[in-house]
């Protein structure tokens, strides 16, 4: 059974020969890791930790990204340096939301500036996806991985819409000025129903929608708040990939667990990343796991920073257990972080090998 096989099967709830594994890991300890294990090559690192699939994206164009600058990491998006502040340097993403980034880290920041609290919604320049882009890169990544899932990730919605407004403006509107919440979500959503079209077009056999709306010990919002606002735009996306025979899988951080069900109901086939820090993976398994494939629930933020081999290894072996041996796609609950000791992070893969295999009548 091949990697492809293995995640469809898995997503399908039918058996695979063993529990499929995701990997997910900033450049910190990854770099750690190839160098633990004498590797250079991206490629032959997730063969060798037995991961099953691959990830690509869509490219955008145009917005605040002028031609020709020095393509930096944005919160979300590619950016440039506009300056320095306070020892932070400001980057300017192509939504044109600026952001302080820290001199010495990656991927640590906070937002400095929101567009649409300076510009009006209809000066507001909105990107575009870049077709020809995307095409080279997921043609190129479909046929490279062909026996592999390949994961299509698009444009997020909640999550680029607080960014434009800030987060305190939007969650206001959507009590006093609901109608310009609808044309700034209506904006973002435009280009995410292009982006799932090319992708499934393109071959991809999962499309990626990561989108947090759920807190440490709460929601964001009010569950009758998403409901009104994000569940009908995401049901859209969800009919719109199931027509063309793709799984659709949602990610948000945190704890979700009131709009679990309306997930369901809206056809989510997979759940990323059920937080066992915010939720309980057993549980959501024992409520959900007939209708939803898990995918996660190795925390990033407990177990692999902070446990030992050992108890790394214990954890992994539990959660086969408890959540296989299908309908469960094992893989860290977000990016691995910096200081992260590459011991655990083996003992994550080698342990999800040595017991995520299926007995031959095994159910």
């Amino acid at each position: 059974m091949n990697s492809r096989e293995r995640c469809i099967r898995a997503i399908t709830h039918e058996l695979p020969d063993r529990v499929p594994l995701d990997f997910n890991c900033r450049p910190e300890p990854l770099r750690e890791l190839m160098g633990a294990l004498g590797l250079n090559d991206y490629d032959r690192l997730l063969r060798a930790l037995g991961i099953d699939m691959r990830h690509v994206g869509t490219t955008l164009k145009g917005g605040y990204l002028p031609k020709g600058v020095e393509v930096r990491e944005g919160p979300y998006a590619p950016a440039y340096t506009i300056g320095q502040w306070r020892g932070f340097e400001v980057r300017r993403d192509l939504w044109g939301i600026e952001s302080l980034w820290a001199p010495d880290h990656t991927y640590t920041y906070t937002y400095l500036r929101h567009p649409l609290q300076h510009t009006p919604l209809d000066e507001y320049v909105w990107p575009e996806l870049d077709v020809e882009a995307t095409m080279r890169t997921v043609e190129e990544a479909r046929h490279r991985y062909e026996d592999y899932c390949l994961v299509g990730g698009i444009t997020h919605l909640w999550e680029i819409a607080w960014q434009l407004t800030g987060f305190r403006e939007a969650l206001k509107m959507m009590y006093k000025d609901p109608q310009t919440l609808e044309r700034i979500l209506d904006g973002i959503d435009r280009i995410r129903i292009e982006e799932v079209k090319l992708l499934c077009d393109l071959g991809v056999d999962v499309i990626c929608d990561g989108d947090d709306v759920g807190m440490q010990k709460g929601m964001m919002m009010s569950p009758q708040m998403w409901r009104r606002f994000l569940k009908p735009r995401y049901k859209r996306l969800i009919d719109l990939c199931h027509r063309r025979g793709v799984f659709f899988m949602f990610h948000s951080d945190g704890w979700i667990e009131p709009i679990i069900p309306d997930l369901v109901e809206i056809g989510v086939d997979i759940l990323n990343p059920v937080q066992p820090e915010c939720m309980d993976p057993y549980r959501v398994k024992q409520l959900y796991g007939d209708k939803l494939t898990l995918h996660g629930t190795v925390g990033v933020q407990s177990i692999l920073p902070f446990g030992t081999p050992k108890e790394v290894e214990e954890v992994v072996k539990e959660r086969v257990e408890k959540l296989g041996p299908t309908g469960f796609i094992l893989a860290p609950t977000h990016a691995i972080q910096p200081g992260t000791p590459v011991e655990n992070i083996l003992a994550m893969y080698r342990a999800a090998l040595k017991y995520g295999r299926v007995e031959k009548g095994q159910s």
